[in-house]
């Protein structure tokens, strides 16, 4: 199935589960200028400041050209100094229709059709991007039959990330999980190699494949890059993105050229540049204190439930979940600027749920809010941290002990 493993693990065959001919995928216009049914985007800039219009041009040296109002003003953002583009209005669902492809660093293909797959590719269609072809060895996990309620697939795609496995792992829909490797897969049944001998089991029995880590390759650019997220969710790393055609023409991290159509387009964030988040480093010191009893630990790109991080009805990927009191230490490198991230309690913390977030740089309060709950607006963070050597994320006891408070520090970042 992948290059690097014995032929008796590769898949044979993975049939269509629907025609090709009903996944729908938008055709752009015919040329790459902003017409008004175009999505109104936001963009943030590193300075904190915001600027909204229409995407006329993106470009990797140039940066994302936006117009601005009816007057055709553009406007041009360096890529080095926007952090990212969203567009009004959207925040990506999580969908249980069709399969989902899970790569490593939170990319996905949503709501997708799992095509004829040979030795090394398998062809996907993705109701929001058509066709692509995805490098088998670039998969972290298939998850043929998500789960119906979103929570209940957040919390599979988040286990299926975060166990430890050093084979592929089967797992089944009678909550058992079978591991060893997989011998092929059609429209019936998957037929899987477990330490006790081959086994075929049916199809509709089957929840998810799971791929050994280590065996991944999804190797991140060492040059700048976009992350893209569609409004059914599917999330990628892509480089050499420009405009053609009403689509954001890309190549993808695992090498295949993409075509995302602007109407498919939620979100777009820049990585590798001067935007670092601290959802990707560990803290050089993690203190907790309960109120009456312990503190339940960080949560990295989630909320201290176990959920996804969500903030006045939008999700966040990243972010930091914490609960009063809990103090999170870094140390500064040269060069880093400014810290920022958008505070607030999770909509799903209930009305007893009261925090105070604040931020302090070496040894200094820099920013402190009131007592928040879940009915007030999430607050922005920015704190000049030029030349500063510690920063701590406090976030401390409102006005009811730790009763639900579910604190989100979302897509906390360092500005370099």
């Amino acid at each position: 199935m992948r290059s690097h493993r014995p032929l008796h693990h590769r898949i044979r065959y993975l049939p269509l589960l629907l025609s090709w001919a009903s996944v729908a995928c938008l055709a752009g216009a015919d040329d790459s200028s902003s017409v008004p049914s175009d999505p109104m985007l936001t963009a943030l800039k590193t300075d904190g400041s915001t600027i909204s219009g229409r995407l006329r041009l993106l470009d990797p040296v140039k940066g994302a050209t936006l117009v601005v109002d009816d007057k055709e003003k553009f406007v041009s953002i360096p890529l080095n100094a926007l952090v990212k583009l969203t567009r009004e209005g959207s925040t990506p669902p999580i969908s249980s229709e069709g399969a989902i492809i899970l790569f490593p660093d939170g990319d996905r293909l949503n709501r997708s059709v799992i095509g004829p797959a040979g030795e090394t590719s398998i062809e996907v269609q993705s109701f929001a991007l058509g066709t692509i072809t995805v490098p088998l060895d670039s998969v972290l996990a298939l998850v043929l039959a998500p789960p119906l309620e979103a929570d209940a697939i957040h919390a599979l795609n988040a286990r299926i990330r975060e166990e430890p496995r050093t084979t592929e792992v089967l797992w089944l829909a009678n909550g058992d999980k079978l591991t060893g490797g997989l011998l092929g897969l059609d429209e019936k049944k998957v037929s899987f190699q477990p330490q006790a001998g081959k086994v075929e089991i049916e199809r509709s029995g089957v929840v998810a494949l799971a791929f050994d880590p280590k065996l991944v390759n999804y190797p991140a650019p060492k040059e700048p890059y976009l992350e893209i997220t569609c409004v059914d969710g599917s999330k990628l790393g892509v480089t050499a993105a420009h405009v053609e055609g009403g689509n954001i023409v890309a190549q993808t991290r695992f090498g295949q050229p993409v075509k995302i159509p602007l109407g498919e387009f939620a979100q777009m964030h820049t990585k590798n540049g001067p935007v670092a988040y601290l959802s990707e480093r560990a803290p050089t010191l993690t203190k907790y204190v309960g109120y009456l009893g312990p503190t339940r630990p960080v949560r990295t790109n989630q909320a201290i439930d176990g959920q996804p991080i969500r903030l006045a009805s939008r999700l966040y990927d990243r972010g930091l979940g914490t609960q009063s009191r809990t103090y999170l230490a870094y140390r500064l490198e040269s060069g880093v600027k400014r810290f920022q991230a958008l505070v607030g309690v999770d909509d799903r913390a209930g009305p007893l749920g009261s925090v105070v977030f604040r931020v302090v740089v070496d040894g200094k309060e820099r920013f402190a809010s009131p007592a928040m709950s879940v009915n007030d607006t999430p607050r922005p963070v920015d704190v000049d941290v030029t030349g500063a050597q510690t920063l701590v994320l406090i976030t401390d006891f409102g006005e009811r002990g730790e009763v639900r408070d579910h604190a989100d520090w979302a897509e906390a970042r360092l500005i370099r």
